[in-house]
């Protein structure tokens, strides 16, 4: 075979497969979106709260650099009576963290700031929104010096 027949074949058989690695890429990329997706689907509260919370929330003082889950599920305890007006009143805070939404007295929103807003789907922030409510711990209260 001559090299001009050579190169002319190499040129049409590139030009033919040259979707084939993008349609690959494509199909690995929504794959992976997918599986990513069912697991997000299937992690806990408590294992969202460790992928995106932990860092700046401990969950017993002494405080990182936002208050500790305890605190907070105190305070949300104190503040509502139930479970699901504290979901979704801790659902919009972490959505849209705004100081006129935080259930923290003005001194801890001075020392710590206001979050970030959490870009989670609602369905992830409501999960461990829930699990944050079942944090709650009355000795923490007692020690604090809080009583019902």
């Amino acid at each position: 075979m001559n090299m001009k027949r050579f190169f002319s074949l190499v040129i049409a058989a590139t030009a033919a497969f040259s979707t084939v690695p993008s349609f690959f890429h494509n199909a690995f990329l929504r794959s992976a979106t997918a599986a990513e997706n069912t697991v997000a689907d299937q992690l806990s509260g408590e294992q969202l709260y460790q992928r995106n919370c932990e860092v700046c929330h401990s969950m017993h003082p002494p405080a990182k650099t936002a208050p500790p889950i305890v605190r907070l599920a105190s305070r949300y305890r104190m503040l509502y009576g139930n479970k699901e007006d504290a979901v979704n009143a801790m659902v919009s805070f972490m959505k849209t963290p705004d100081a006129s939404k935080s259930v923290l007295m003005p001194r801890v929103i001075e020392r710590f700031g206001l979050m970030p807003a959490m870009s989670l789907p609602d369905e992830e922030l409501e999960k461990v929104a829930g699990w944050l409510w079942d944090q709650y711990d009355p000795t923490y209260d007692k020690q604090r010096g809080y009583y019902r």
